[in-house]
Parts: C-alpha cells; structure tokens; sequence
C-alpha cells in the first residue's frame, strides 16, 4: 500500500477545518504549555513589579468598568455586583462590601450576610433579585478567569521581553 504522505498533508492543509482545528489545538498547548510553568505557584500569589502592578490594576480596572456598564444596561438582568470585601472584626453585623464599576467610579455598598448566598467568597459575582443577592456561577467564572488573562499576558510580556 502507498501511503503518499505529501499528497494527504497538502490536502489537510487545503481544508479550513483542520486549519481551524490546528491553530485551536496550538493555542491550547500553548495555554496548558504557560500553566505547567507556573507548577507549585498559583498565578493569583505571584506577585508583580510595580509597573506592572500598575499596568494590571488599570486593565483589571477597564475590563471591570466595561463588564459592568454592559451588564447593567441590560434592564432585563438583576443587577450586578462583586463581592469585593469583608469587614473584619464584625461579629455583630457581618458585613461585606460588593461593589459595581460604573461612570469611572468603584461604587461600594454594604451587603449583611444575611442578605448573600451561603459560603459567599471574595470575587463572586452576584445579583440582586428582591433584596437578596443570587450567586452568579457563570458570570463569576467569566470574570475571574479574565482576570486571571489579565495578569497572565502581562507575566507572559515580560517574559517575551526577557
């Protein structure tokens, strides 16, 4: 049997299928490639330079802004925040602080526990459905993940600059 391996490859790349396919598949690698880098090291404990910190707070800062005045002018959704904060020491109120990005400002309310899903975490997203917070699990994965690219381009320039 004669396997012309030239023919079939030179078919393969004709077809934008596979195109697709490969470039999906080496974007992949190269994602899973950048995660085993950082193995024993979680990307949220590793800790920028100053410009670089900065450069992450004002991109974390517009993705946020820009989420948030997406979201809230959908009428049709409960309104959004994310849990930004816990009061420490409170013992008699429980408080946290969730927050919404909107009109260049970080506008902070006061949420009681009461008020918020069990097991609440710092960064979930939640809505507001009568006067009680509902735990958004895609939109907090959606969220953190961005966030998570944010820091991960910018650790990934400075290594291409290295």
């Amino acid at each position: 049997m004669n396997l012309d391996l030239n023919r079939i490859t030179e078919k393969l790349e004709q077809n934008s299928f596979i195109k697709k396919f490969i470039k999906e598949l080496s974007e992949a690698l190269d994602n899973f490639k950048n995660k085993d880098e950082f193995k024993g090291q979680e990307l949220d404990d590793i800790k920028l330079n100053p410009d670089d910190d900065l450069k992450f707070y004002r991109k974390k800062w517009d993705f946020l802004e820009n989420y948030f005045n997406l979201e809230l002018s959908d009428l049709k959704k409960p309104e959004v925040f994310i849990v930004t904060d816990k009061y420490e020491n409170d013992y008699e109120y429980h408080r946290y602080k969730v927050t919404q990005y909107k009109n260049h400002k970080e506008c902070k309310y006061i949420a009681f526990e009461k008020e918020l899903p069990e097991n609440v975490k710092l960064g979930d997203v939640v809505r507001k459905v009568n006067g009680r917070y509902i735990y958004d699990e895609q939109a907090t994965k959606y969220v953190n993940d961005s966030i998570r690219k944010i820091k991960q381009d910018i650790i990934n320039s400075n290594k291409n600059t290295n």
